[in-house]
């Protein structure tokens, strides 16, 4: 089988880059032949730049096409996977595709179909005013893209342009939702209930459990709003007798976390870490902590942690009610409350329920994020949608489950 991977790189590499990454190297073991088409968006800094990017969202650019067609001769894939195509790249491959006859796998690692700026979340707070509407302006008041009204409107008009010629309807043969809770939001969005199916994100090679002996809770990840900082910051500002927790990462709030540590001594930062390095401590930690305040898609750190067989405290919100089962892979809080974060760590730590989840956790992750059983879920899918198009004839293969 020869599959062609498409994906728009972002300007600070993330979790989604990494999932890409993964997922070639995860072909590429099990024998299927792989090629990558990517692009990047470092050059949009500046009004201009963004307004031109949103504009070129409604027409299909004749480099990105000419490549694409390219491509499609000369490696003859047998399914095409799109990962994320805005800006460069423009909803245009879909088209380019279809005219191909190549069926179209595209994995959904934001609501960017449903949302300008791709997060259903503004002004600290989530946010589904364009989910329903029919000119989406909300989005364009709120200059949800990028800062900008004019980058906003034209983004937003290119994609409503893209939903009234049916380019999610007639030329994507499946989408992948990270989560059964994702699933749903895309389908109260408009997207055909029949073509979207469940694929969580998945950790390969399997880094084993850690020890568990360090005294400290860990955040690793983003230093953003979005993702609660301000919530794990009240909670250790008010509990000076809760064990070390230690921030591993960068972003917009490195300065407020970097003083807020310097002014306690059971708070710190590591700045940014290399994996490997995130992985040991995360082994160590009595809990790895995510506080998210948004709907995130389906957070490695999560999956890395249940891998390590340390329990995640996460907020209830998004799909962290499906990857966390309450009081054995972790445990779940109201998000935003600090009071309930703080009371929900002191009655675990007096149960010392930490320890007691941590074979739990590591149990998770062997049932439903590793490796195998996620190339055997991608290759159903793609020979799912291969078997619609009469391109082979043997049904899917049986999803490989582990008692």
């Amino acid at each position: 089988m020869k599959v062609l991977m498409v994906h728009n790189r972002y300007q600070q590499r993330g979790g989604e880059d990494a999932v890409v990454d993964a997922e070639v190297g995860l072909l590429l073991a099990n024998g299927i032949e792989v090629q990558r088409l990517e692009a990047d968006n470092d050059f949009i800094d500046r009004f201009r730049a963004k307004v031109q990017v949103s504009a070129s969202q409604c027409r299909a650019p004749f480099v990105i096409n000419e490549r694409l067609s390219r491509v499609l001769i000369e490696f003859r894939p047998d399914v095409v996977h799109v990962h994320n195509w805005f800006p460069t790249l423009t909803a245009s491959v879909f088209r380019t595709c279809g005219q191909a006859k190549i069926p179209v796998v595209h994995t959904l690692h934001n609501y960017r179909l449903l949302c300008v700026n791709a997060t259903l979340f503004r002004d600290g707070h989530v946010c589904e005013d364009c989910i329903g509407t029919v000119l989406r302006t909300p989005g364009v008041i709120h200059k949800c893209y990028r800062g900008s009204i004019l980058g906003s409107a034209v983004a937003t008009t290119a994609m409503l342009a893209h939903w009234a010629v049916s380019t999610w309807h007639r030329d994507v043969d499946r989408f992948i939702a990270l989560s059964e809770f994702a699933r749903l939001k895309l389908i109260q969005g408009g997207l055909p209930e029949d073509k979207i199916v469940v694929k969580p994100n998945f950790i390969d090679p399997d880094p084993g459990p850690g020890p568990g002996d360090g005294n400290y809770f860990l955040y690793a990840g983003r230093l953003t709003e979005e993702k609660g900082l301000r919530t794990l910051l009240q909670c250790w500002r008010n509990g000076p007798e809760l064990p070390l927790l230690r921030i591993v990462g960068g972003g917009p709030l490195q300065d407020e976390v970097k003083d807020v540590a310097a002014g306690l001594a059971n708070l710190e930062w590591l700045g940014s870490k290399s994996s490997q390095e995130v992985l040991d401590l995360m082994g160590r930690a009595k809990a790895t902590l995510c506080p998210s305040l948004w709907y995130e898609g389906m957070p490695r750190v999560v999956i890395e942690s249940l891998a390590s067989g340390t329990p995640v405290v996460a907020s209830r919100i998004g799909c962290y009610p499906e990857m966390i089962t309450e009081n054995e892979s972790g445990v779940l809080f109201p998000g935003g409350d600090a009071i309930g974060l703080r009371s929900r760590i002191h009655e675990l730590l007096a149960q010392d329920a930490f320890v007691k989840m941590r074979p739990m956790a590591r149990r998770r992750f062997e049932t439903e994020y590793t490796g195998e059983k996620n190339f055997s879920q991608v290759l159903n899918i793609y020979r799912g949608v291969m078997f619609a198009r009469n391109l082979v004839s043997p049904p899917p293969v049986p999803v490989a489950t582990w008692q």
